[in-house]
């Protein structure tokens, strides 16, 4: 597990989310493509960034709110941001957007970026180019997937905590977990033939967690 830290902010970085960058250079650009094997490592960069902006936004307004972030994870299924106190309906309802607030001004200013560097021309490097494309890519794709009201997602704790403001818990996540069952099978659907089969696998073993509680 590789450490560091970020803002004041212990980064821990999982083997597993090693073996998925290992997994996206080989299989997305192969052994034998130096070009296509570049992509695919720009692309691994671009999420393992993504990712880290994104807890960063939870942890950043997790300290704002007062709910001491002790550290943040990276690994195969994503990012964690841990914080060392239990916040309250309203102070999780906003540091759960702020992850994916994150994401969204983050994708917002590569493509500023994009804009800009596509004026200078040939001159400008082709992999940066890449590189602000699968930014912006990654991080409003992912951060509106993200908002969704599905839980565990951003949106799902969204969802949660506002309504522990107008009901009691129990009745909120009795609701949250039938609102996340029954928006994450079409959801799934749709990732399948759009043609990404992750996101039915993820939805797939939320559902599955749900259904035995």
């Amino acid at each position: 597990m590789l450490t560091f830290p970020v803002l004041g902010f212990p980064v821990h970085v999982q083997w597993t989310a090693l073996l998925v960058v290992a997994f996206i250079v080989v299989g997305g650009g192969g052994l034998g493509d130096a070009s296509a094997m570049a992509r695919a490592v720009i692309y691994a960069v671009a999420i393992l960034l993504s990712i880290l902006v994104h807890e960063l936004g939870h942890a950043l307004v997790g300290r704002r709110l007062g709910l001491q972030p002790r550290r943040i994870v990276v690994h195969g299924f994503g990012g964690l941001c841990e914080y060392g106190r239990r916040p309250t309906p309203r102070q999780g309802l906003v540091s759960a957007f702020a992850g994916p607030g994150a994401g969204l001004l983050l994708g917002a200013l590569c493509f500023g970026l994009l804009m800009l560097v596509s004026l200078a021309g040939p001159s400008v490097p082709y992999g940066l180019i890449v590189f602000l494309e699968q930014m912006v890519w990654v991080n409003v794709v992912w951060s509106l997937f993200n908002l969704l009201p599905i839980h565990p997602l951003d949106g799902g704790s969204m969802l949660v905590n506002g309504l522990q403001m107008v009901t009691t818990p129990r009745r909120a996540w009795q609701v949250t977990r039938w609102v996340t069952i029954g928006l994450a099978i079409p959801v799934g659907v749709l990732g399948f033939y759009a043609g990404y089969r992750f996101v039915p696998i993820i939805l797939a073993l939320i559902v599955m967690d749900k259904l035995r509680r």
